[in-house]
């Protein structure tokens, strides 16, 4: 939207504080419009009454709502919305039509066509299972009260009991921790000659919610990439006590430690071909970007450690490789910073994206309810591969 306004002639400030705002436009907006190079100033301002009298005596005033643009829906439930799901709700909307729907319907709504979550398709582990791996991977935000509600119809079908649904839902660290804790169970079920096999005696406190479908087809899918991306640690199948045959279960050699110069060549490997494939464009959002980041900064990781002498040869032949995806990334992001970076100011406080809008993020924590104390803790100089190296 901002994009669209500028390409017209219109250039946008917010209108925070009244003499800051005096200042920036009086020095900096004022003289161009009255030399004619400004059409117009929009001011961004949730409240008509203290915007400045000159300015709404020459300026026409237009009232922009969710309300407005949402009316059939719940307005509490679309405000709690990251702001960048309203184009696939307002396409929905004008596909389906909805009549004036209270809270609950609201929530199923945004769920189906917002978030593709339809609770009442969901039957089995691997149901479940994918729509999470789905979320957490692209890292999509989902509002805690849309949480609530899909965790709500999932117990009151008595589904998923041991399932610590409170917790994976919301929390991305949570869930892939979730997964690390049951690949050993699945590896050694799948991968050993004699099904009585002997479980570790205190890795699971119910069987049932320790059993997984990773070989779910609509599972597996991810499978590769969280290991390839850190997201989930392969384990030593020789500590397992496993005889392996990955020629049928290729599939599963990225969450598998075998020979350290391999298995290093191989995630190496398949990363740069993943991260040439998946470099966000101009167009992309900002929430592609960061997810693209943890990727970069695993290869960047990966590529920096030490050489053994049977990687080294491999590594040299790779650099160039390596240089022109490093290359490659760099000038998609800055085309990206070039095009796209200024309209982040203006996103709402839900996931901060720049510092200024951190206050209003503390602020609507300490508003829920039991909250006393917010603290903030700045953890600073440190790039993101770097994190990754500590964590």
């Amino acid at each position: 939207l901002l994009q669209e306004i500028q390409a017209r002639g219109f250039e946008l400030i917010a209108f925070e504080d009244p003499i800051a705002f005096r200042f920036i436009y009086e020095s900096k907006y004022r003289p161009r419009w009255e030399r004619g190079e400004l059409a117009l100033v929009v001011v961004l301002s949730s409240d008509r009454v203290h915007l400045p009298y000159d300015l709404l005596q020459a300026g026409r005033y237009l009232s922009f709502s969710l309300r407005d643009l949402f009316p059939n829906l719940s307005y509490p439930l679309i405000n709690a919305l990251d702001r960048s799901d309203f184009d696939a709700l307002y396409q929905a909307q004008a596909q389906y039509n909805p009549q004036q729907l209270g809270d609950n319907a609201t929530k199923d709504f945004l769920l189906r066509y917002v978030f593709n979550i339809a609770p009442e398709l969901i039957k089995q582990p691997s149901d479940l299972l994918s729509i999470l791996l789905r979320r957490h991977y692209r890292g999509q935000c989902v509002p805690a009260i849309l949480d609530e509600r899909l965790i709500q119809v999932l117990r009151d079908r008595q589904l998923f009991q041991t399932w610590p649904l409170e917790t994976i839902l919301p929390d991305r660290q949570a869930f892939f921790t979730f997964l690390q804790e049951r690949w050993p169970r699945f590896v050694r079920r799948h991968l050993t000659k004699s099904k009585q096999v002997a479980e570790p005696t205190a890795s699971y406190a119910n069987s049932a919610s320790a059993d997984l479908p990773f070989d779910n087809e609509d599972v597996r899918v991810y499978i590769d990439n969280l290991f390839l991306e850190g997201y989930l640690q392969p384990i030593n199948a020789d500590d397992l006590g496993l005889t392996l045959n990955l020629g049928l279960n290729q599939w599963m050699a990225a969450g598998l430690r075998t020979d350290p110069a391999t298995d290093r060549r191989r995630r190496l490997d398949k990363l740069l071909q993943s991260i040439d494939a998946s470099v966000p464009g101009t167009d992309a959002k900002h929430q592609d970007w960061l997810t693209f980041a943890y990727q970069w900064a695993e290869l960047i990781v990966l590529w920096q450690e030490p050489k053994s002498e049977l990687l080294e040869t491999w590594l040299d032949v790779q650099s160039s490789r390596f240089q022109a995806l490093q290359e490659k990334v760099d000038t998609a992001f800055l085309t990206w910073v070039q095009k796209r970076y200024s309209g982040l100011f203006n996103q709402p406080a839900l996931t901060p994206v720049m510092l200024h809008q951190i206050p209003r993020v503390l602020a609507r924590q300490f508003e829920e309810p039991g909250k006393q104390k917010v603290a903030l803790l700045v953890l600073d100089g440190l790039a993101l591969d770097q994190w990754l190296v500590l964590l």
